[in-house]
């Protein structure tokens, strides 16, 4: 054995160190969960936004609908034609004409109309008209109620997939981190053998050099893992770039159920949007009653005018018995919606099975590769207490204690993203199984 005493200190090895041990912590003390991520994607999207303030303009919609169609309407009118006669008699203007007076017939404007009235107006037999229009109103207010749901599960499948990177990134950091601290303490060790002459010098440098690598590539992985994490949020609409540490999520499998599917509920509010139109279209062959009663001034003529106050009263009907046959039209067109919502409704089912059922598929081989690997797992943490013994013993060459550490910290690195891998693909099966 070369008996070579190693004196000088490798102060950037131990400053490095020494700053990942103190920052790291520090680094991670901030904790953050998906359904926080998920929280403030669905508060900043602005097609969620949009669609509350539609849903709140529906519910004015049918306050308008009974206002216009049950209300009484009371207002004011006041109309003044003047129709002078001219020479008339000697007179140039005048509004009693005689046979050689020039301007409209009499019979038509008796010199003008001068009236101010106060009208009432109220409308009858408008019960269904006003129950169509707003059951119209409540389906399209449930299928923008429908589209927040899609847009809330698009985002859980979005942002939680960014989210799962994001925490294989996080272990892959910690993987470095653990095994920079591991090396370190390999190298210490090392480096106490060597004096004693019990490694030789080469030795000694080959774990320097393995250490030093190592610690470069565990500032890589941070700064990997920050750029994530501000993508995340950046996709959440968190403006707030702090890096923080994110937790693993509980996640279960739901259970599938495709008469009540997410993805098909846009087209039954197709169908019952289509259905409600046709109500609506078909109220106008109803029979259309209007009363009303108004009061004042009327009178197309200025002599006596101070006569002609009075009052009248009446009723308006109005039935459309023929329209050239748009009603049997309008109910064909609306059939050729009603069939292509069902063929559409009877394809997305299909997609949306066999979208569950691959998932589905992989979540269970993945599931038992996770297994195996666990089993391996064991194996090398066995084997690693035997090689920490024999290079106490310095029984065991360098080069082979770094590929044993390189190789655990690989096995315990793929362990645990083959388990972030398994959650992200139950958020992918879930999200077919709304």
């Amino acid at each position: 054995m070369n008996k070579t005493k190693i004196s000088e200190p490798i102060p950037f090895l131990n400053r490095l160190f020494l700053i990942l041990v103190v920052i790291f912590p520090a680094f991670v003390s901030a904790q953050s969960t998906l359904s926080t991520f998920l929280d403030s994607a669905m508060i900043n999207n602005p097609e969620a936004a949009s669609i509350h303030a539609q849903i709140q303009s529906y519910q004015y919609d049918n306050q308008m609908i009974e206002a216009t169609l049950r209300s009484p309407k009371a207002f004011l009118s006041s109309d003044m034609l003047i129709a002078p006669y001219l020479n008339n008699g000697g007179n140039l203007i005048a509004t009693s004409p005689s046979d050689q007076a020039i301007g409209y017939d009499s019979g038509i404007t008796n010199g003008g109309l001068y009236s101010m009235l106060f009208n009432l107006e109220l409308p009858v037999l408008k019960g269904k008209q006003v129950a169509h229009l707003q059951e119209q109103n409540q389906v399209e207010t449930d299928r923008l109620k429908t589209q927040l749901k899609l847009i809330e599960n698009e985002l859980k499948r979005t942002i939680g997939g960014l989210y799962f990177d994001a925490l294989v990134q996080q272990a892959t950091v910690e993987s470095n981190k653990q095994n920079n601290a591991l090396l370190n303490e390999e190298f210490q060790l090392v480096k106490t053998l060597t004096n004693k002459g019990l490694y030789r010098i080469s030795d000694y440098k080959l774990i320097e050099l393995e250490l030093k690598s190592d610690s470069i590539n565990l500032n890589s992985s941070i700064n990997d893992l920050e750029l994530i994490i501000r993508q995340l949020k950046v996709a959440c609409g968190i403006r707030n770039l702090d890096i923080l540490s994110l937790e693993s999520p509980a996640i279960e499998m739901s259970k599938p159920d495709s008469r009540h599917s997410l993805f098909i509920r846009s087209f039954a509010h197709d169908s019952l949007a289509t259905a409600a139109q046709q109500k609506v279209f078909n109220d106008r062959y109803l029979p259309q009653l209007n009363v009303f009663a108004n009061s004042g001034l009327n009178s197309n003529s200025i002599p006596n005018i101070q006569r002609h106050f009075g009052a009248s009263a009446g009723l308006q009907l109005t039935y459309n018995f023929f329209d050239g046959h748009q009603r049997k039209i309008n109910q064909d067109q609306q059939q050729v919606h009603l069939n292509a919502a069902s063929v559409q409704k009877e394809l997305k089912l299909k997609e949306v099975g066999t979208q569950a059922e691959t998932y589905l598929q992989n979540i269970i081989k993945t599931e038992a590769e996770l297994a195996k690997q666990k089993k391996i797992q064991a194996e090398y943490k066995d084997l690693f207490i035997l090689y920490q013994d024999e290079v106490k013993r310095a029984q065991i060459s360098v080069i082979n204690l770094i590929a044993l550490l390189q190789k655990r910290s690989e096995v315990n690195l793929a362990v645990t993203i083959k388990e972030i891998t398994i959650k992200k693909l139950i958020n992918e099966y879930n999200y077919w199984n709304h």
